[in-house]
């Protein structure tokens, strides 16, 4: 089954799609009482595996592989020599010759080119396994024990990565958070685990698991945002996909001195506006005056209004400016499960 297959048997059961994202209008419920059932055709896979996996990618990312656990996750990024951020991910470690980075489908080839200039002097192999498997979601109210009940499987610990058997093909399942479980399914069998859990789920679209993450401040970084953030900028030292531990990485001499100087003016913070057109992101926030002060992480539609993500100047925001996106739409500040002003060091 190709990803046109895979929409085409979506639309059968109700979908209508924007993109590579899926919505179920007759049933947009966010309840968090109900378990939710999503298709994640946004979201894409790149394995790593070979015996210097572990060794390549702890010299490379932001994130500690070495102290994560089997069988655990982390957030994590790519930087380039700049410290500016290539890619952000969630990195399942299935063991220490094998990863999984769960990342947005259309920053895979940039992240896969970028991680490939390096990866040629170790004994290991990266793959956009994208077309290969699916990411399906299964969000509400203590997911994985209700998902547990539903595959058969172990439920994960917040953070934990089980594999667990469907119809003979190995599958994995990711305890994003409390509320969100992330399933990767070998496209095969993709169809068949959907028409076994959507009878027993309520299906819902895309935009309530990016809702969630959202929620949960934990940025997405895109193609059209590859290359504009230092990772303080985007709060990943706050979430655990930054160690300052760890040793050298590329990018590591600017993210530490940003970290240690203090020097960082902009950070991740959470807004909503009112609805109308998504904002694509990237696009350019402003204050009272005509400078720009921050840019758009990923914005997505909500029952109260749009829900998104930016990297503003934090002085402005302190100030209590105005705040509006470039086509004039005025931004409200909302507060982040974490402590933004936290030191990560302390």
């Amino acid at each position: 089954m190709d990803r046109q297959q895979w929409q085409d048997f979506l639309s059968g059961q109700g979908a209508i799609w924007e993109g590579e994202k899926a919505h179920f209008p007759l049933t947009s419920s966010d309840d968090p009482q109900g378990l939710h059932l999503i298709d994640l055709s946004p979201i894409g896979a790149i394995s790593i595996h070979g015996p210097d996996s572990q060794k390549f990618l702890q010299g490379q990312i932001t994130c500690d592989l070495v102290n994560l656990p089997d069988g655990h996750s982390t957030l994590g990024a790519h930087c380039n020599p700049k410290g500016r951020i290539i890619s952000t991910f969630s990195a399942l470690k299935v063991s220490p010759s094998r990863f999984i980075f769960r990342l947005l489908r259309d920053l895979g080839p940039i992240a896969q080119q970028a991680l490939a200039k390096y990866a040629v002097f170790f004994n290991t192999q990266l793959q956009d396994i994208s077309e290969k498997s699916l990411w399906l979601g299964l969000q509400g109210q203590d997911a994985a024990e209700r998902a547990a009940r539903l595959l058969g499987c172990s439920a994960p610990a917040t953070g934990a990565v089980v594999a667990f058997d469907f119809a003979g093909e190995r599958c994995i399942a990711q305890s994003v958070n409390e509320c969100q479980l992330a399933l990767l399914v070998p496209v095969t069998k993709a169809q068949q685990l959907w028409q076994t859990l959507a009878p027993l789920c309520e299906v819902t679209g895309y935009d309530l698991w990016q809702k969630g993450q959202i929620d949960a401040g934990i940025p997405q970084i895109n193609a059209a945002t590859s290359g504009m953030f230092i990772p303080q900028m985007t709060n990943l030292h706050l979430l655990g996909g930054v160690s300052f531990k760890k040793g050298c990485y590329t990018g590591q001499e600017v993210v530490a001195r940003m970290q240690y100087r203090g020097a960082t003016k902009r950070r991740l913070y959470r807004a909503k506006c009112t609805g109308g057109d998504l904002p694509a992101s990237g696009m350019e926030i402003y204050g009272e005056g005509k400078q720009s002060i921050g840019n758009l992480v990923e914005a997505c539609h909500s029952q109260d209004g749009i829900q998104l993500l930016a990297v503003l100047t934090t002085a402005k925001v302190a100030a209590g400016e105005t705040l509006r996106l470039k086509d004039g739409r005025i931004l409200e500040i909302q507060e982040l499960p974490y402590d933004a002003d936290a030191d990560p060091l302390a």
